[in-house]
Order: C-alpha cells, then sequence, then structure tokens
C-alpha cells in the first residue's frame, strides 16, 4: 500500500477512537445528571408520599408520629439505591486506551535498529487503535446497558412514589 492509503487508514483509526471517548464523556455527563435527578426526585416525593402515610406510636407515654414504611416505600427505596449504585460504577474510573504510549512507540520504531518506515508506522498504530478501539468498545457496552437500567430503575421508582403519594 502507498503512505497516502496508510495515512487514511490510520486518521480514520483515530477518528473512531476520538468518537468513543466522545461517546464516554456524554455518558459519564448523562449518569451524573441521572443521579441528581434521581436525589431531587426521590427527596421531593419521599417526603411527600411518606408524610401521607403517618403512624402514632406511644413512647413511654407520648404519640410519636413517624412514617410508616410499607413494602411499596421499601421498594422505591431499593430502586433508588440501584440507580445510585448504577451510576457510580459508570461514573468511576475504568481502565481506557485512547492514545499510545510514546516509550514503547520509540521501542518498537526507532531503537534499536533502523528506525520504521512511515508506512510500518501508520500500519501499526492503526491496527492499534483497532485494538483500542475493540476494547473500549466492549466497555462502552456494558456501561450504556447500565446506564439504561439505571432509567428504568428510576422510572419504576418513580412509578412507585406516585403510587403511594395517590393513596392513603
Amino acid at each position: 500500500m502507498s503512505e497516502a492509503t496508510e495515512r487514511v487508514v490510520y486518521e480514520e483509526s483515530t477518528r473512531t477512537l476520538r468518537q468513543q471517548y466522545e461517546l464516554l464523556d456524554g455518558l459519564r455527563g448523562r449518569a451524573g445528571t441521572l443521579l441528581a435527578a434521581a436525589s431531587l426526585a426521590t427527596a421531593f416525593l419521599s417526603a411527600q408520599a411518606l408524610s401521607r402515610h403517618q403512624v402514632v406510636e406511644l413512647v413511654r407515654g407520648s404519640p410519636l408520629l413517624h412514617p410508616e414504611l410499607n413494602s411499596l416505600a421499601w421498594s422505591a427505596v431499593g430502586l433508588f439505591c440501584f440507580v445510585v449504585a448504577l451510576t457510580l460504577i459508570i461514573l468511576i474510573p475504568w481502565r481506557w486506551t485512547f492514545s499510545h504510549d510514546p516509550h514503547l512507540l520509540i521501542a518498537l520504531h526507532l531503537d534499536p535498529g533502523p528506525p520504521s518506515s512511515i508506512d510500518e508506522l501508520y500500519r501499526n498504530l492503526s491496527y492499534w487503535n483497532g485494538v483500542h478501539y475493540q476494547e473500549n468498545g466492549r466497555k462502552l457496552q456494558v456501561m450504556i446497558a447500565l446506564f439504561v437500567t439505571a432509567c428504568m430503575a428510576l422510572a419504576a421508582e418513580m412509578v412507585l412514589w406516585l403510587v403511594l403519594l395517590g393513596s392513603k
């Protein structure tokens, strides 16, 4: 192949890694927003729903009012914890590869013998960009599935709080 062809392949492989990085960045931003929305919605709806379901208990002869946590309320709390756990898994640092180690490149292409040709360099970088793209892609698929699951869990949690809010 010609140097121009090798360069086009390299640039395309670099573009795909850049797009993956942008997708990851966007997914993490949405996960942070989902966590904030879940916290706010849970704080507001749970307070309203639980204030409607109060139980009076006598403690040392004095009446004590506290919320009744029935199975729906506990399920909603559990779903909130599940949403928090899933979004934190998305937000914690994972091992990603979007670039190449310069020391390794020097060792492979400059030392110990004559430097690699530009064609060989482009081909090698393109190959490893493809490997990194596939490894990153598997992790991104997991993270997207976690995000979708967290969104569904939040929706289910909100439904439970709204059912509690509407019942007496």
